[in-house]
């Protein structure tokens, strides 16, 4: 599979150079692997296909026109992950007051009140029957969710991770996925952030140490040439 490495070229310096050429080679795409979706939901598609600053003052929550960017790509990767029986983990937030102890959020950029209908997952996204929907109160998808759980029941053996936003949420994940073992592949393709720079710098800082980030054209090659998945048992 292809590293997204022309994503971060122009931001290294020879030190960071070097780090990469060192970096261990890990496992990516393991026998029984599950696409797992971060936040994919309304919120960050709010405003529309726009520039982000044009959108912040209404909409500070959207990743406006890089969230529309990663659409089709993101929905060609269900498509190809469901063709081959490999499970779409969605995970979104949990709107439930009674969740909350006090007014906290999982990061602290500014927000405002949204509708709470907007944190229904994307039409073109949303979960199937019998796809499993994990709700976090946190930016991570591991922080207090049963999620370890559920792939391990699945006998899940790696992840492959998209969503936003790169610097927060879907980074968060990556780091505890890989603590709790799983091999993570990133497809930087389908993952986003508000600003280029943040997106790009995590996407090298995870490829460094905690993830594989490849391109969407080789992982949809690799998910196309393999053999369905055996239905756990």
């Amino acid at each position: 599979m292809n590293v997204a490495t022309g994503l971060w070229d122009h931001l290294l310096d020879d030190e960071t150079r070097a780090l990469l050429a060192q970096r261990p080679s890990r496992p990516t795409i393991g026998r029984r692997p599950a696409l797992v979706a971060v936040d994919l939901y309304d919120l960050v598609y709010d405003g529309g296909p726009r520039p982000v600053l044009e959108l912040m003052e209404k909409y500070p929550a959207s990743c406006g026109e890089y969230a529309w960017q990663a659409l089709p790509g993101t929905v060609a990767l269900y498509e190809a992950a469901r063709a081959h029986d490999i499970p779409v983990v969605h995970v979104t937030y949990d709107t439930r007051p009674e969740t909350n102890p006090k007014p906290m959020h999982p990061t602290n950029r500014r927000r405002r009140q949204p509708d709470l209908n907007l944190y229904r997952l994307k039409a073109e996204l949303a979960n199937r029957p019998g796809e499993l929907v994990i709700y976090k109160k946190r930016a991570s998808a591991f922080f207090g969710t049963p999620i370890c759980a559920f792939l391990n029941e699945m006998k899940i053996d790696s992840l492959i991770m998209v969503g936003e936003s790169t610097s927060g949420c879907v980074r968060s994940s990556v780091v505890e996925a890989a603590s709790y073992g799983f091999p993570v592949t990133v497809v930087a393709d389908c993952v986003f952030d508000r600003y280029p720079l943040n997106h790009q710098v995590s996407l090298l800082d995870m490829h460094l140490k905690y993830a594989t980030v490849v391109d969407l054209a080789s992982t949809l090659a690799a998910l196309r040439s393999r053999p369905a998945l055996a239905k756990a048992g």
